[in-house]
């Protein structure tokens, strides 16, 4: 029961002071399992009739707290294990990992130091006393903390590049970018290797080393990634060549139009403001490190290791604001919004990712049911930057997500609107939600031309075939030809329920009842709890002549919360059943 949790716990996050395990305990209870408070005030009480918080309790509070992705809470419990049980080597290297992944970096610097003078080897340990060591000045010692790392895991990466920058520190490029060779033969970093020497190159006054490096990352440095191109790009300018550097920015943008990063380069060229290097020195250059390395980390597996990196990196660079927008990701990815949205609110209104630290809050605050919050925050930044049409199509995602169809209708117009005058053509995907928000406020004609035009601009998109094919089937019209281009689709996605349903409906609606009934059975094993399968398959049943098992489809999508209207439907049908067959096909 206590698995169900997690949901649930991010309510008791942010306390300034630790709770108690069993009141945390009772707490999990009353949002897990549904139960009145006072019944589970009464199992914990029976659990723990002495009120008294035991050792094994907190271990184990904080081994669920860790299962729940509480850091903090886990942290906290296991300290105070550790505190009964100074010695144990094993629980202090876990209170560590718990401390540190909860963003408590000076608690943690105490407990690593704990580990060295136990003479422990712990990799974790080892770089943060390393970065401890980089933050008070002295590369040396840092130097030496980064070369006792293995050469395995992620340290086969970060160790080789910590040390190149400590040689910066230490005033030697030479032996920087000798050390950055054992990336050479790592599968994928060579361009993070090149970035790096690129960056060192700069730092060391070495311009056109530096441009070399960064231009190895790709054919065309345009196409680089955009750490690159403003690396690069900063370097052009600063070295008098600044028309080289506005077409940088110019062709990377019309490859990625509205990249924040690069538009406010561009912004700033055009402003003639000076420059700055993406990296100042050995401290920005191993956060550079850091961030890169857990960016390019899995969110699903290694979702805590990258969050470590993060917190290093902003430890020895607290304005770093990309790997704040990283670790607030790292938190969505959690499902823990609130934490995430206190990430994003600490990007300044003056950084270049605040447009985009906001956009995420308006999204955390969609999945905390704070939707007026969000379409509120959301109209003031499209008044704010009349040029842009993020805020725009994102407001009309979230109006339509929450069935506000007009409303979305408007938001999406008004960014058509602005995408014409800026003569950037919509893409499929923004006529392909409009289309869908306009089908349900009962505005067909439009609807059908934006659907269309979608699949103008990609014909065999699947979604888009599927939603306008379904759309003439219910309509009785242009049967045959919404067959086929389901069909079409199905082939692209034949694990998704809705589309291999709407190939179920359109053979139901053309009078193939048994062919319907195959794909909307395989449809109910895709998708099992969705109303809308269950009712077609209960219609399927009925025109084979398989009225029992009609009626069980039918009785089982009223328990799956079907729409008022899809209710009073089903309601009839289990009273009168089916009448005869009406299709109208026209067009075709």
């Amino acid at each position: 029961m206590l698995l169900r949790a997690n949901k649930y716990f991010a309510a008791d996050r942010g306390s300034s002071e630790p709770l108690d395990v069993v009141e945390w305990l009772r707490r999990v209870l009353i949002r897990s399992s549904g139960l009145p408070a006072v019944l589970c005030a009464a199992f914990v009480a029976v659990a723990n009739p002495a009120g008294a918080t035991s050792e094994f309790g907190n271990y184990l509070a904080g081994r669920h707290a860790q299962a729940l992705k509480d850091a903090e809470n886990a942290s906290a419990f296991m300290m105070r294990v550790l505190e009964e049980n100074p010695e144990d080597q094993k629980l202090l290297r876990r209170a560590f990992l718990l401390t540190l992944a909860a963003g408590q970096v000076e608690p943690a610097v105490a407990l690593a130091q704990r580990i060295e003078k136990a003479g422990g080897k712990m990799t974790t340990a080892a770089l943060l006393l390393g970065i401890e060591a980089v933050r008070a000045g002295d590369f040396t010692a840092a130097r030496d903390c980064f070369e006792a790392l293995p050469r395995s895991g992620l340290t086969a990466y970060a160790a080789p590049l910590a040390i190149a920058w400590t040689q910066v520190g230490l005033g030697d490029t030479d032996a920087a970018l000798k050390a950055l060779e054992p990336l050479d033969k790592k599968s994928g970093f060579a361009a993070m290797r090149d970035l790096h020497a690129g960056l060192i190159n700069d730092v060391a006054g070495r311009p056109e080393a530096a441009e070399q490096s960064f231009r190895a990352v790709a054919p065309t440095l345009h196409k680089a990634p955009v750490r690159v191109v403003r690396a690069a790009g900063s370097l052009l300018e600063r070295t008098g060549r600044a028309t080289e550097a506005k077409k940088l920015y110019a062709d990377f943008l019309a490859d990625n139009p509205g990249n924040l990063a690069i538009e406010a380069a561009q912004n700033r060229l055009n402003a003639a403001q000076a420059a700055a290097p993406l990296v100042q020195n050995a401290n920005s250059g191993i956060a550079e490190s850091l961030f890169n390395i857990a960016s390019a980390l899995p969110r699903d597996r290694s979702g805590e290791i990258a969050m470590i990196y993060a917190y290093l990196a902003l430890r020895l660079r607290p304005d770093f604001d990309l790997a704040r927008l990283l670790l607030g990701d790292l938190f969505d990815n959690q499902r823990r919004y609130t934490d995430a949205n206190a990430v994003y609110a600490q990007v300044k209104k003056v950084s270049p990712y605040n447009w985009s630290a906001r956009l995420r809050i308006a999204d955390n605050l969609t999945d905390l049911k704070q939707v007026d919050d969000a379409v509120e925050m959301l109209r003031a930044m499209a008044e704010e930057r009349p040029e842009r049409t993020d805020a725009l199509i994102k407001l009309g995602g979230i109006l339509r997500g929450k069935e506000r169809y007009r409303e979305a209708v408007d938001a999406y117009d008004a960014a058509g609107d602005r995408l014409n005058t800026n003569g950037n053509a919509p893409s499929w995907l923004f006529y392909y939600n409009r289309g869908i928000a306009l089908e349900r406020s009962k505005l067909w004609d439009r609807a059908e031309k934006d659907f269309l035009k979608a699949l103008e601009l990609e014909p065999e998109q699947p979604y888009v075939l599927n939603y306008l094919g379904y759309s003439w089937v219910e309509k009785g019209i242009n049967v045959e030809r919404a067959r086929k281009m389901i069909e079409r689709a199905v082939e692209q996605r034949q694990n998704d329920g809705y589309i291999v349903d709407s190939l179920g409906w359109v053979l139901y609606r053309l009078g193939d009842y048994a062919g319907s009934v195959k794909h909307l059975e395989r449809a109910i094993r895709l998708r099992p709890s969705d109303p809308v399968i269950n009712d077609h398959l209960g219609d399927a049943y009925w025109r084979v002549g398989r009225k029992l098992e009609a009626r069980f489809q039918w009785r089982r999508a009223l328990g799956l919360d079907p729409s008022d209207d899809l209710i009073s439907t089903i309601e009839d049908k289990l009273v009168k059943g089916l009448g005869a067959m009406k299709l109208k096909e026209s067009g075709g």
